[in-house]
Formats: C-alpha cells, sequence, structure tokens
C-alpha cells in the first residue's frame, strides 16, 4: 500500500568551506527581532502544508493499494473456482497471478512491522510487485513505519491484517485442489465442496475489504479535519500575532511621536531660553528658522527674516574690515558661504556685526552643516554674543599693564617698555645718550598717610599723578612702579633736556597742594635721572640705577634732582656697592657663611674684675667668610645692612649663635668661664617691638644664665628709640641681664638720656681714646665721660685702647675697662673659649 515519503536526508561534506559569520548591521538586526514569529509560523505554515500533501498522498496510496489488492484477490478466486470446476491448468496460473498482488502487499507489511524502514528495499520490491504506483511505494513505507503506533493508522493496518488469514486459507486450499486434481479426477460432490470453500473465502475477504475501506475513510476524513483545524489555527495564530504586532508598532509608533514631539518641543523651548543666537539655513543660505536671541542680534524677527538670504541681514561694522563697508560685508559672506558648503571656518574669529539699530556687537561665528552623501541640504548657524566677554577682556588686559589708583602704567608694563628700548637700542644706530629714565620718590609722602589717612595719600598721588603727565613730552611713558614711587621713560630725549624736564617736575610738585579739611596737604618730590648709555643694559640694572638716584637725591636734603651719567659720575657707584653687599648678606644668612669672633675686655682694677664677675669679659662680633676663604669685616657690609633694613636679622642671628655657644659651655663646665658676654643690638633691632619676646624665648629656649649676658646700645639708637629701649632695658635686666652704652660721646650726647637708661656700662667712643695722648681735648672727654658714669652708679669701659701706653693712662685716670690691640685682638669665637664651637658655619 502506498505512502508518504521521508524527508530526502541532506549529505554533507566534511571539506565544505565553513560559512562565514560576520554581524548584522543594527537596522537589520532590529528587523529581524520585529519580523521573526511571522518568519516562524510561515515556516510552521509551510512545513504544515507539506506534511498535509505528503499525509494525505498516503492515504491515496492506501486507496489505490486497496483497490489493487482487491482486485487480485478476487481475480484469484474467480480463477480458483473455474480451476475447480473445469481444471484448466490455465485458471490455475491466472489464480496465482491474482493472488500474488495480495500476498507481496502482505510479506511487505510483515517485513516493515517487524523490521522497521530497514526492511525498505526489500519492501518496496514487494509492493512494486503488488502493482502499487512506483511514486507511492515511499510514502505508503514511510507512513506503515513511522504512524503504525497512532490510533488511525494503526486501525486501518489491523483491518489489513484481517485479510492475512482468509488469504493463506485461499492459498492453501488451491494446493489442496491442485494435489486431488493430480491424483483424480474430482467428483461433483468434492468440486460443490471446493466451491463453497472458495466462496466461504471470498466473503470473509470482501468483508475484510469492507471494514479495510471504511477505517480508511474514517482515518482520511479524521485526517482531513486534524489538518485543517491545525492550518486554521495556524492561521488565526498568524492573524492575532500579526494583529498585536500591529497594535505594538502603532502603540510605539504614537509613543515615538509623542517622544519626538516632546524633543521638538523642548528644543523649541530650549533654543528660544539660550543666549546664543541660533539661525537655520537651507542650502542656499535661505533663513528656515531663528531663536529669540538671533532675533534680538539681527534686530529682525522670523516673519521678516524667513526665506530671505542671511547674508542680507548681517552686516559687519566698519571697523572691523577698515573703511570698506563692501570688503566687511564680503568678510561676512565668505563665512557663510564656507558654512553652507562644509569648509572650514576659524572657530576663534569674532565678527563685529551691526544690528538693525546700527549697535556694534562682538560674536563669535559656529555652524554645522547637515546634509548626505550628495551634500550640504542644511546649515546651522551658532552666534555667540562675545561683547561683554571682550570688554571684560580688555578691562583685565588694562587692569594687568595700569595701576587701579592713578590709571598710569604699571611697574611690569614700564619694564617691558623699557626692555624693549633697551633691545631696539642695541640693533639701531642711536646715538648716547639719545634716551633716559627717572625715578620719582614722593618726599615725607608717610607723614600725609599717618596724619590724614590712606584716602588723603591717594588724592595726593592722582594729583602728583596729574602734575606729572602735564610736564611731559607726547611720546614720554609715565608709570607708577610703587606706592609712592614713579618712573618716566624719556624716550629720543638729550640728558641736557632731559635735566631740564626734571627741574620743571620738582618746581612743580612744589605747587601741588590738596585741601583736606582744613589742612592743605603738600610733598616734595626727590628725582634720580639716569642717563641710558653702557654700561646700564639690562631692565634690572637700570631700575636699580635709578632707584639709586632717587635715594641721592633724598641724601641731598630731598626735594632734589639728581642726574646720573655713567660714563661721568661715580658717585652712585658706592649706592651701587652697597646694594651688591646686600644680597651678599642675603646669601650669607641664607647659605650659613657668617661665623662669630670675640674681643676680650679687660678690668683695669680688682674692684672692676669683680663686678665683671671675675670670668672672661668679652665682646661677641660679627664676620663674613667669603667663598674664597677670606674673612670680611663688619666694616664693609654693616652700613649696607643697616642702611637697608638687614640688621634685624643679622641681630638675630648673632643671639642665636651666641646663645647656643653660651649653652654648650655652661652645660660642659668649660675653663675658663665666661662671665660677661656683651653682644650688639643695632638702632633698627631696638625700634622692633618683638625684639623682647625674642630675646626672652631665646635665653629659656637655650637655658643660659642671664647674668652672663650684656647687650650693646648705642647712644644714637637709644635716643631714636627711646620708650622702647627703656622697656626693653628694664624687662631683661629684671631677668639678669646687664646693658652697655655703645659709642658715647661720638655725636651730641644727651647726658639726661642716662637717668632713664639704667644701663650697667658705659663705652667711651673709640675716636675720643685713640687720640688722648696727643689731644688734651680728647683726655678731658674721657675723664669727663668717666667721672659721669661713675656718679651715674656705670662702669666705664674704654674702646680703641690700642697701645700700652693708653692702657696705663686710663688705668691712671680711673676707668674700670679697656678694650683694644693692646689688651687683645679679635679672635674666633671657638679659640677665644679654647673648646670646640660650631658658631662659624662655612
Amino acid at each position: 500500500m502506498p505512502r508518504l515519503s521521508p524527508p530526502i536526508p541532506t549529505a554533507t561534506h566534511s571539506d565544505a568551506t565553513p560559512v562565514q559569520r560576520y554581524a548584522l548591521p543594527k537596522r537589520k538586526r532590529s528587523l529581524l527581532l520585529s519580523i521573526w514569529p511571522f518568519v516562524a509560523l510561515a515556516i510552521v505554515q509551510t512545513v504544515l502544508a507539506i506534511s498535509s500533501l505528503h499525509i494525505l498522498g498516503a492515504m491515496r496510496a492506501f486507496s489505490s493499494g486497496e483497490s489493487q489488492w482487491s482486485k487480485g484477490q478476487k481475480d484469484a478466486t474467480y480463477a480458483l473456482a473455474r480451476y475447480a470446476v473445469s481444471g484448466d491448468p490455465a485458471a490455475y496460473d491466472q489464480f496465482h497471478q491474482g493472488l500474488h498482488i495480495p500476498m507481496s502487499d502482505m510479506r511487505a507489511r510483515l517485513m516493515l512491522e517487524d523490521q522497521g524502514y530497514a526492511a525498505r528495499p526489500q519492501a518496496a520490491l514487494l509492493l512494486l510487485q503488488g502493482h502499487n504506483e512506483p511514486e507511492e511505494i515511499n510514502a505508503l513505507i514511510w507512513l506503515t513505519v513511522y504512524f503504525k503506533n497512532t490510533e488511525s493508522i494503526g486501525q486501518l493496518l489491523a483491518r489489513w491484517q484481517d485479510a492475512d488469514e482468509p488469504l493463506q486459507e485461499l492459498q492453501t486450499l488451491a494446493g489442496d485442489i491442485y494435489a486431488s486434481m493430480q491424483l483424480a479426477p474430482p467428483t461433483p460432490v468434492q468440486k460443490q465442496s471446493w466451491l463453497a470453500q472458495i466462496n466461504a473465502l471470498q466473503i470473509q475477504l470482501s468483508e475484510a475489504e469492507r471494514a479495510f475501506n471504511k477505517v480508511l475513510g474514517d482515518t482520511s476524513r479524521a485526517m482531513n479535519k486534524w489538518l485543517w483545524s491545525i492550518n486554521i489555527g495556524i492561521a488565526l495564530a498568524m492573524l492575532s500575532l500579526l494583529m498585536g504586532h500591529t497594535w505594538r508598532l502603532q502603540r510605539k509608533t504614537a509613543r515615538a511621536e509623542d517622544a519626538l514631539d516632546l524633543v521638538s518641543e523642548r528644543a523649541s523651548t530650549t533654543l528660544a531660553a539660550i543666549g546664543e543666537a541660533v539661525i537655520t539655513t537651507d542650502a542656499a543660505g535661505h533663513v528656515m528658522y531663528m531663536n529669540r536671541a538671533a532675533e534680538e542680534l539681527l534686530g529682525v524677527s522670523l516673519e521678516q527674516l524667513v526665506t530671505s538670504e542671511l547674508v542680507q541681514h548681517m552686516h559687519a561694522s566698519p571697523s572691523s574690515a577698515g573703511s570698506d563697508k563692501d570688503g566687511a560685508s564680503a568678510w561676512v559672506q565668505t563665512a557663510i558661504a564656507d558654512a553652507l558648503q562644509g569648509r572650514e571656518h576659524p572657530r576663534e574669529t569674532i565678527f563685529r556685526l551691526c544690528d538693525a539699530q546700527h549697535h556694534v556687537r562682538e560674536v563669535k561665528l559656529a555652524f554645522t552643516p547637515i546634509g548626505d552623501d550628495i551634500g550640504t541640504t542644511e546649515a546651522v548657524f551658532v552666534l555667540h554674543d562675545v561683547s561683554q566677554e571682550q570688554r571684560y577682556i580688555r578691562e583685565l588686559a588694562w587692569q594687568a599693564t595700569h595701576d587701579q589708583l592713578t590709571g598710569l602704567v604699571n611697574r611690569y608694563e614700564f619694564e617691558r617698555l623699557l626692555g624693549v628700548l633697551l633691545e631696539q637700542t642695541k640693533h639701531e644706530d642711536t646715538a648716547p645718550g639719545d634716551h633716559a629714565i627717572m625715578y620719582l620718590d614722593l618726599d615725607q609722602f608717610k607723614v600725609i598717610n599717618d596724619t590724614a589717612g590712606h584716602i588723603a595719600g591717594d588724592a595726593m598721588l592722582r594729583a602728583m599723578s596729574a602734575m606729572l603727565q602735564r610736564c611731559l613730552r607726547a611720546g614720554d611713558t609715565l608709570a607708577r612702579v610703587g606706592g609712592d614711587e614713579f618712573a618716566i621713560l624719556l624716550k629720543h630725549c638729550s640728558f641736557d633736556d632731559a635735566k631740564r624736564i626734571a627741574e620743571q617736575i620738582r618746581d612743580a610738585a612744589q605747587n601741588v597742594r590738596i585741601q583736606w579739611g582744613e589742612r592743605s596737604l603738600s610733598a616734595g618730590i626727590s628725582i634720580g635721572l639716569v642717563k641710558l648709555a653702557a654700561p646700564l643694559t639690562s631692565v634690572e640694572e637700570v631700575l636699580r640705577v635709578a632707584d639709586m638716584a632717587s635715594y641721592g637725591a633724598k641724601q641731598r636734603g630731598r626735594n632734589n634732582v639728581y642726574a646720573y651719567d655713567p660714563g661721568v659720575d661715580q658717585e652712585i657707584a658706592r649706592y651701587v656697592g652697597e646694594m651688591e653687599w646686600v644680597e651678599r648678606i642675603k646669601a650669607a644668612l641664607e647659605g650659613g657663611h657668617f661665623c662669630l669672633y670675640a674681643q676680650a675686655i679687660e678690668a683695669l682694677s680688682t674692684a672692676a674684675d669683680e663686678i665683671a664677675g671675675g670670668g672672661l669679659h668679652i665682646e661677641v662680633q660679627i664676620r663674613m667668610r667669603l667663598p674664597d676663604g677670606n674673612i670680611i669685616s663688619p666694616v664693609l657690609f654693616i652700613p649696607a645692612a643697616e642702611r637697608y633694613g638687614l640688621m634685624p636679622m643679622v641681630d638675630r642671628w648673632v643671639v642665636k649663635q651666641t646663645l647656643q655657644t653660651l649653652a654648650h659651655l655652661q652645660k660642659t663646665a668649660q675653663s675658663p668661664a665666661i662671665s660677661c658676654c656683651a653682644i650688639n643690638l643695632s638702632g633698627t633691632s631696638l625700634g622692633d617691638e618683638r625684639l623682647l619676646d625674642f630675646l626672652q624665648d631665646q635665653i629659656a629656649r637655650h637655658g643660659v644664665d642671664p647674668r652672663t649676658l650684656c647687650f650693646e646700645i648705642t647712644e644714637t639708637a637709644a635716643i631714636t628709640h627711646l620708650p622702647n629701649a627703656i622697656r626693653l632695658v628694664k624687662a631683661l635686666k629684671a631677668l639678669g641681664c646687664r646693658f652697655s652704652m655703645d659709642d658715647f660721646g661720638a655725636g651730641v650726647s644727651s647726658f639726661g638720656s642716662l637717668k632713664n637708661l639704667p644701663v650697667d656700662f658705659l663705652k667711651i667712643d673709640g675716636a675720643i681714646v685713640a687720640d688722648m695722648l696727643n689731644e688734651p681735648a680728647h683726655r678731658a672727654m674721657v675723664d669727663a665721660i668717666n667721672h659721669l658714669g661713675h656718679a651715674l652708679d656705670m662702669k666705664t669701659i674704654a674702646e680703641f685702647a690700642s697701645t700700652p701706653e693708653i692702657v696705663e693712662s686710663l688705668r691712671g685716670m680711673g676707668i674700670d675697662y679697656a678694650q683694644g690691640y693692646a689688651v687683645g685682638r679679635p679672635q674666633p669665637f671657638s679659640n677665644t673659649i679654647a673648646v670646640p664651637s660650631s658658631n662659624c658655619v662655612h
């Protein structure tokens, strides 16, 4: 019987080229993700349709096979009946031919039921002998093998099996009839019996045929309904899926449209709110959109500008492109054309545009071309108004180079201009002295600030700057370089003309007065004038010399002009030398190149020795050690340190190093012990209100016995800083320290000040002592000071005792102590005390 053919197996080739995997584009992947349910249902529908056709074809093969089987068994029974009656051998052959058809189908079925698909070749040959159509044999075998256990096909095969026994009995009966006829002719009774048996078997086979046909019909109809139900169900599922997918797509599209509307609304709101002007044009430059900022910038509304060319409404300021307005418009046109064509455009270029009200705006232009593979279809222009930023930048640039109070050039800009001028003179054939510089310092300006306040001082500075500007030429540069200091650069000005201008300024300054309440304030001016000539080749050298020249003017009595010509005048070299010493002093403090010396002070009587403590009485002195190892006397660098305010640092270094050494000696009990160590304090240090705290802290920190310390202060410093000096002396004497007034008699002595300063020693100035043997007046002064000191209960010390004769003369006069080369030369502190010391740092 026929069946559906099984799927043809696909041959695999081991040498087949593997399929290359590649990543699908994102858009294609999204498409596949959205349509895959439809593809799956379509595949299922196709497979089901093909399977349905195969099943229906197999059922037709069963029906066709049944007809061949039924015809064969009928032909066999009719032929056997004729053979039983007539004994015709031809009828017997027809019987076997007819019976061979159903018997071949039966044997094929039995082989398939027993061996399964492995018996396919033999079963196919038997089914072909059973007169089945060759194209239906495979379908018949496939259905029998794979669906024999199903209810429908199982019943169909069972009805087919009902014909097996009658067929076998018919075949057996035919053999019996044939054997009987070979032995003897049959009797009528025998023939009648054979015909009855044949008819009975024919009835059984017919009943089996009808049952098979009934089951075949029922199975075909049931399978047809089942296939229809499945196809309709899949169709309904596909329709439902399609409707659901369409609904989801509609919702997604709606959400996308809503989101797009929201984004569009937000973009419109944002563009309307931002400060930058945003303009959209088509490829031809016609305006399509612009926000509120663009309307304000151009001075026209979108309704007025839409569909018109943008370039017609953007007008460059004439100042941005010279006086040629057409050239300015072309500049703007070029920028817009570059944007529309997608060419590079310098983003930092600042355009000066005029709006409809002819207000100048400074803007930066940025653009984004929008297009496809063909070219630009639209362009978005962003115009950032940087007018305020540029105004701030110009203000900051001005503030960086000008003084806020007076509006003059500041020191930084002045030094830059001076440097440019000096560099030019190196490469130009400029005659020496063609340029000059003035450094001006107001006299007594601090008095105005202290007495009238800083506001009055500011008013005086503005008045002075206005006066200076009136006195200068058009090309001169005036700058404020310090609190009350000005500088003037005179280019292409002879030195004689520069002197004349300086004198005019000095005279004009005397007439500058400001009314401050009921007071009339004025200030003089000291001018240092310097000729720009060799060897002044750097800004630092010129300003340093100019400052020194200004200082020289003050030294001459203030309100003066000091004119310095490097080729003639050598006086200022002294000030330059002092400035060099200032740098050396700073380097020595930082690098540890100072060291301590000490000079002995000898008691000239036993009573004086006992008062001094009976041990060594010394004065500590400072020295500077140069890189080559030479030791420099303080006479060379102390004046510069005093002049430029470095003495407080020097004094503190001496105090620290001295106390450190004394602390070491007191702890190690070195002999001979120092009973009195004198340390000099300068006038600047004496005026420092923090000095007392510093000294008390150092004494406590090093644990030095205060009774061994004696601080020397000069007479001039004590008078100048009398309140501070009194406070310092009383506080330290309360600790046990002693004091000595140094250089007494060097100037106009104030004997009354000694009553207010309870010092312990009175040191007679060495200049008086050195000539006392040759000058009776000096000897009388020494004797008078000695009597004065003793009257005030002070011990006297004579300096510069350089010869034994002076020492003996001092002893005879009743002087208590002597200090000088006849007593002892200054020695390194370590040699003086004969113990190792680290106070001299190399």
